[in-house]
């Protein structure tokens, strides 16, 4: 399925809610929210056990560290995490775009319960409308408009919820045998090896022995997305760097990553990162 090109918003920055009681009245709702590129974000010196941060790294790798434990955030990964602790998030690539937002509310601490896991990352597809409700959080307005707050409330409860299926696949597939991961760990290594070459079902099922229906059951739960998917979206992301650090032209860089044509991967690639390869090359 291919989506519209989202809509971001025009200028980047941060909100932050001056309300006060009557929005800390409702089951949800923001404290204060961003869409920025920082190369450095911190927080847990003003924050306390009732905050919760919601933060969507757009693209780039973060180095993502919560009081004294330290892991490296990719893009299209939501950190949730209390605010109790210091979080410092720092940029290690040449860019890093993200959306955060800081919540509170009657219903905050038990939904974060339902849903916390030990590492605070989930993994989401940008095909999914995750994305979609942290633009629309950001595009309220926060001051003295009680309408806006009950909105953006209605909107933390659907992101809370698509989180809560994530968190419970992610439980569904904690019962993957061992036999099954292995033969996932050896196609995500197949294909970092071959991604240029022709990656048909076929070829991989053969390569892993395993028959097409059960192999893509058994992908599809273990990495949340498809194997067209997961290769498709592989490929894009190789293909970054040869946007930014080469002068080849689009379509050499297509094949180059093993797509067939320029129009299939251009559409991947906007699909992916919601701009076509040469508004990339020109930003990034």
């Amino acid at each position: 399925m291919i989506l519209p090109k989202r809509t971001f918003p025009k200028a980047q920055g941060k909100k932050v809610n001056t309300l006060g009681s009557q929005a800390e009245n409702l089951p949800f709702y923001v404290k204060e929210c961003g869409y920025c590129s920082e190369k450095k974000f911190k927080l847990g010196s003003t924050n306390n056990y009732s905050d919760y941060l919601l933060l969507y790294s757009l693209d780039g790798v973060v180095r993502f560290t919560k009081d004294t434990h330290t892991q490296y955030v990719s893009h299209d990964k939501i950190i949730v995490t209390s605010c109790n602790v210091p979080l410092t998030f720092t940029r290690t690539s040449k860019e890093w775009n993200y959306f955060y937002v800081i919540i509170g509310g009657a219903h905050s601490k038990f939904y974060y319960n339902m849903i916390r896991n030990r590492s605070c990352v989930f993994s989401t597809s940008p095909l999914s409308s995750i994305l979609d409700l942290f633009i629309e959080i950001y595009n309220l307005h926060y001051k003295n408009d009680m309408d806006d707050n009950i909105k953006s409330c209605l909107l933390i409860h659907k992101l809370l919820y698509e989180l809560y299926k994530i968190s419970t696949n992610i439980e569904n597939t904690k019962n993957i045998t061992p036999v099954q991961e292995t033969i996932i760990n050896n196609v995500i290594k197949y294909i970092s090896k071959n991604y240029k070459h022709d990656l048909s079902l076929d070829t991989i099922c053969n390569e892993v022995s395993f028959s097409k229906y059960y192999f893509c059951k058994i992908f599809k739960e273990h990495m949340g997305v498809t194997i067209h998917q997961y290769i498709s979206e592989y490929r894009v992301e190789k293909s970054k760097d040869l946007l930014t650090y080469s002068k080849l032209s689009i379509n050499a860089i297509a094949t180059s990553v093993g797509f067939k044509n320029t129009l299939t991967y251009s559409r991947s690639f906007e699909r992916s990162m919601h701009m076509t390869p040469t508004e990339y090359r020109k930003y990034f």
